[in-house]
């Protein structure tokens, strides 16, 4: 056993809400070290966020260049190069991770390596991959543990067959036939990059809908695109067993609503179907931190029920977003600054999830914020609800991709934003206007008088703001 070094903030994982609390820490005056087994930058950067999106940018690229002829351009002989698709991703992961190690050394943060478990409020031990035992202390703590990907209890990932999402990107070989089960962001982001690099995919949702946590309509525009794209559709289908071979994966599905029960082969599955805290053997029990279905318990300033120890991210019932997570982890630092005298005379402003975007990186993209339109409705709003079609955005026609709408949710009271949903392209980006809307409480009058650059996907707002008054020009 080494001698104990002492911190005033010690965070354990390095992922998006670690790496971050760890920063914001040091930023104000903290002697503050880190605590991660693998690399940091945690799954988000390393296993998912930033690679599955250097993938589908590969998927997007190509996409364009099978267009090349409508722009007036001539592009023959396309092929992929797969193992190259991926060798890039995994060098768009790699870079950004020793952009978080750089960040490290510039704010003098102390990364330590190993499996971190606590022994009681402010000593932790930390067990390397060589099986040495080194302990530290903290004035406070943060768990930032994150969460790993769920398996069904009947089709255990074994890496060659059944994939996780890390698993999902990084195959050798394209495979002919994929089931991907669930269509939450994971599944169709996965089934736009499969079959845009030759698979022939389908997808299978329990639920109604793909992307069933979105509005309605928004989900239903996505999946009459994957129909053109011959992406296969199971929705509101369970699947009931499973059946792993040498030569594939045999599923027993059944339709929820007659019941009617079919059998499908494939060569692969990639199961997207949620994620699972990684809250086990970390020492939560010995010390009295409670939980509730694995989740960590906090109040409203990300503290535990034993006070000096901090909980964020996706081991907390909170959205399980990498900028919630960082957000989170912000806040926690904050406090515990406040607790130290607070030098810097700050102010820690709660976080408002009612207003917490989330995105998808399919082709067409997907964002939204707030509530969708059945959501509001059941919440006894009168609603005004205004969409403006990217069919009539002179930018989106010139970029020859009109697939999608801007979707504004209103009070009819007050003209408040209630929620807002983009599908199309740079859905993504464009949400963030509306997030800032929402969470300084605009109205939509203010937003449709708010003048946007002309020509740009962006006047899709203000075009989608109008329609909610009865005065959009361009449609």
């Amino acid at each position: 056993m080494t001698d104990t070094s002492k911190f005033q903030v010690v965070v354990i994982g390095g992922g998006p809400g670690g790496y971050v609390a760890a920063i914001r820490s040091a930023q104000l005056g903290l002697t503050t070290a880190i605590i991660e087994r693998e690399r940091l930058g945690g799954i988000c950067l390393n296993w998912g966020c930033i690679p599955t999106k250097a993938l589908l940018e590969s998927a997007h690229v190509l996409e364009h260049l099978k267009k090349a002829a409508s722009f007036g351009l001539k592009a023959e002989n396309i092929s992929v190069e797969f193992e190259q698709v991926i060798k890039r991703s995994r060098s768009v992961a790699d870079q950004m991770a020793k952009g978080v190690e750089f960040l490290m050394k510039k704010n003098k943060i102390t990364v330590l390596s190993g499996d971190a478990a606590l022994k009681d409020k402010s000593n932790i031990e930390i067990k390397n991959e060589k099986g040495e035992i080194t302990s530290v202390s903290a004035d406070h703590i943060i768990l930032a543990v994150g969460a790993k990907n769920k398996a069904l209890p009947f089709l255990p990932f074994d890496g060659d067959k059944v994939l996780s999402a890390k698993e999902a990107m990084i195959q050798k070989t394209v495979p002919k036939s994929l089931a991907i089960i669930g269509a939450g962001a994971i599944g169709v982001e996965f089934a736009d990059f499969y079959q845009s690099m030759g698979s022939k995919v389908t997808i299978i949702e329990f639920q109604d809908h793909l992307l069933p946590n979105e509005d309605a309509e928004i989900s239903q525009i996505l999946e009459k695109s994957y129909k053109k794209r011959e992406i296969e559709q199971y929705l509101s289908y369970a699947v009931e067993s499973a059946t792993v071979s040498t030569d594939g994966v045999e599923l027993v599905l059944q339709d929820r609503k007659s019941a009617k029960k079919e059998k499908l082969k494939f060569d692969r599955v990639i199961v997207g179907v949620g994620i699972a805290p990684n809250t086990s053997n970390i020492g939560l029990e010995q010390i009295g931190i409670k939980t509730k279905n694995g989740f960590i318990d906090v109040d409203a300033r990300y503290r535990t029920s034993v006070d000096t120890i901090y909980s964020i991210g996706d081991c907390i019932a909170t959205p399980s977003l990498a900028h919630v997570a960082s957000a989170e982890g912000i806040r926690a630092s904050e406090d515990i600054s406040i607790r130290n005298g607070n030098p810097h005379k700050i102010t820690v402003h709660p976080l408002n999830y009612n207003y917490i975007p989330g995105c998808t990186y399919c082709h067409p993209e997907v964002a939204s914020v707030g509530l969708s339109e059945t959501k509001a409705l059941s919440l006894g709003y009168e609603l005004q609800i205004g969409k403006f079609p990217f069919t009539a955005s002179g930018r989106a026609q010139a970029q020859g991709d009109t697939t999608g709408l801007v979707k504004i949710i209103s009070d009819k009271k007050h003209g408040e934003i209630l929620g807002a949903h983009i599908i199309g392209s740079g859905a993504t980006e464009l949400i963030a206007e509306l997030t800032l809307g929402a969470n300084m409480e605009i109205t939509v009058r203010e937003l449709a008088n708010t003048i946007h650059a002309h020509p740009t996907i962006s006047e899709g707002i203000m075009e989608a703001a109008a329609a909610v008054l009865g005065e959009a020009i361009n449609i």
